[in-house]
């Protein structure tokens, strides 16, 4: 047997391998350490999922912000746009009231001489020994340009019929806000003539009128007027209105002194 004897103070011996680690030696301990599987795999699934969870909070977190840029955005762009709307229905609704008041102008001008036509057509195709006992309008009188216009039907099957309390109208009655420039004008005559040919020159004559259309003969009999026997016959027609061209119309100048 043999014994070395260091006599240097302070000198150690070296040892081999001193400095080095062995990794597959550590990995080796730590495996043999941990035999379970399933173990492994769920510390496996837990990491998994914590990167993926970091991932889709950072994308999430991305996303949110671009959003939350464009809803401010939207908000902005809404809030310049609700004011140009705002003005855009002011000028809308002042054309619109323009626009009616010059229909109610219109409707006013061009219908205020429809009876002088009528009456001035009607005198000239008067023929002779024949004269007229009745002159009257049959259609509707309209309502004042710029009235209600909802029909009287209307007013009164909705007062007939009024809705339950909390219960939505399904079917809702519109006044309807319209103007007619030129409205339906129907009359009837009623006259005497001793010649029955008379009678036929009137119908056409009254036909041929430009203002004057659907001339029809609705009754025709003999009466005795003073011991004489003449024909007394019923029309009815309807006002036209004429082509352009027929009636010409001029501005009224009035001096100003």
């Amino acid at each position: 047997m043999m014994i070395e004897v260091n006599l240097l103070p302070g000198a150690k011996k070296s040892s081999r391998g001193a400095g080095k680690f062995d990794v597959g030696a550590a990995f080796g301990s730590i495996g043999s350490k941990i035999r379970d599987p399933w173990l492994v795999g769920a510390a496996a699934s837990l990491v998994v999922s914590m990167a993926a969870v970091g991932i889709l909070f950072t994308s999430q977190n991305a996303r949110a912000s671009e959003v939350n840029g464009k809803v401010d955005r939207a908000v902005r762009d809404s809030t310049r746009y609700a004011k140009v709307l705002d003005a855009r229905r002011k000028l809308t609704a002042e054309r619109d009231s323009v626009y009616r008041q010059l229909q109610i102008i219109r409707t006013i001008d061009d219908n205020r001489f429809n009876w002088a036509h009528i009456l001035d057509e009607v005198s000239r195709a008067l023929p002779a020994y024949t004269w007229l006992t009745t002159l009257e309008q049959t259609s509707k009188a309209p309502l004042p340009p710029g009235a209600d216009t909802l029909s009287a039907s209307a007013k009164a099957a909705a007062a007939a019929h009024p809705a339950a309390a909390g219960d939505k109208p399904k079917n809702k009655v519109v006044a309807q806000d319209s103007i007619t420039v030129h409205p339906e004008l129907t009359f009837r005559l009623v006259g005497q003539t001793v010649d029955i040919q008379a009678l036929t020159m009137f119908m056409r004559q009254l036909e041929s009128s430009p203002f004057i259309q659907h001339v029809a003969l609705t009754k025709s009999e003999i009466v005795i007027v003073d011991g004489k026997d003449v024909t007394q016959f019923e029309l009815t027609a309807s006002y036209e209105v004429p082509p352009t061209g027929v009636v010409r119309t001029s501005p009224l100048v009035v001096p100003v002194r």
